[in-house]
């Protein structure tokens, strides 16, 4: 192996989500398996907009300039 990584693109993932989805609604599997497929896609989105809300409220406001107030003599 030469090292390399090769990424799906953003179209590619997008059909993958639109393909999952299409066996969770209209496929002709027995109703456990659809029901499972979009249970996993379900707390898959559920999942990573709990981890966003997580990061957004854990995220430090931009620290404020720091004045020194005692009365130290500076040249």
């Amino acid at each position: 192996m030469s090292g390399e990584l090769v990424l799906a693109s953003k179209w590619d993932a997008a059909f993958d989500v639109v393909r999952f989805l299409y066996v969770g609604f209209f496929s002709d599997l027995p109703a456990w398996v659809r029901y499972t497929v979009l249970a996993l896609f379900g707390s898959t989105v559920a999942y990573g907009f709990l981890s966003w809300l997580r990061k957004r409220s854990t995220a430090t406001p931009e620290a404020e300039e720091t004045v020194q107030e005692d009365e130290t003599r500076v040249r």
